[in-house]
């Protein structure tokens, strides 16, 4: 099996991902609390900060402002975050991590056994509802920072390809594996491209994910039914 990583999404939102910087220890979190008290004020701080990304975009966003929206003081704020960059890599990381989350629960153990096109439309459904949610909207919305977690959302993008060339498999065996490889690819960061409208306009989701299941269905067809020539 070889290594692909088409990513549509990166080439969708213009983002010179290229340079592969390492992130500075300044621009993480200083510490994640373990205490309950301190563990509300933590999560109160990222849902405010959530928000603030979402519907003001980060360079708007300030630190006092995300402390006034979690009802909180600038200096608790910074007690978990020494800055904004901080506080944004790591929601971009519950994203990644809520990603991933959603597709496992989605494919299951034995994927292969379920009605295809039941998984399709639960999988685009699944995405679609997740990308409203605020942590989701507030890393849609600031592409211009997708270099802060282009390496990660890369390697989950990889993760998901080779699951769905698995599967491709099982429908399709007779597929050879580098083909397998590419549908896989291309249904991931198709997916993935769309989502992004889905995330930005609120107003056309319904018909961007009913045109998204078309879309995928016809393209599977012939390799979920056994049908495509090898």
């Amino acid at each position: 099996m070889f290594d692909i990583n088409l990513s549509l999404t990166s080439c969708f939102v213009q983002v010179a991902a290229e340079k592969k910087q390492k992130k500075p220890q300044e621009a993480r979190p200083r510490r994640v609390p373990t205490q309950a008290r301190s563990l509300r004020r933590y999560e109160a701080i990222l849902a405010a900060a959530a928000d603030a990304f979402a519907d003001h975009g980060f360079e708007a966003t300030t630190m006092e402002g995300i402390a006034a929206r979690a009802e909180t003081s600038i200096g608790s704020l910074y007690q978990f975050f020494p800055n904004k960059m901080a506080v944004f890599r790591e929601l971009a990381a519950r994203a990644l991590a809520m990603s991933r989350a959603l597709f496992a629960e989605q494919m299951g153990p034995e994927p292969w056994k379920r009605p295809w096109r039941e998984l399709v439309d639960a999988m685009v459904d699944g995405y679609a509802k997740l990308n409203q949610d605020p942590t989701m909207r507030a890393i849609f919305g600031n592409v211009q920072l997708y270099g802060e977690y282009a390496d990660e959302d890369a390697e989950q993008l990889r993760e998901m390809t080779v699951a769905i060339a698995a599967l491709i498999g099982m429908w399709s065996p007779t597929v050879p594996a580098r083909r397998r490889e590419v549908v896989g690819a291309l249904v991931v960061n198709t997916v993935a491209t769309a989502m992004v409208l889905v995330s930005r306009d609120v107003g056309l989701a319904d018909e961007v994910v009913a045109e998204i299941k078309l879309l995928v269905k016809r393209y599977l067809a012939p390799y979920a039914d056994g049908t495509v020539e090898s």
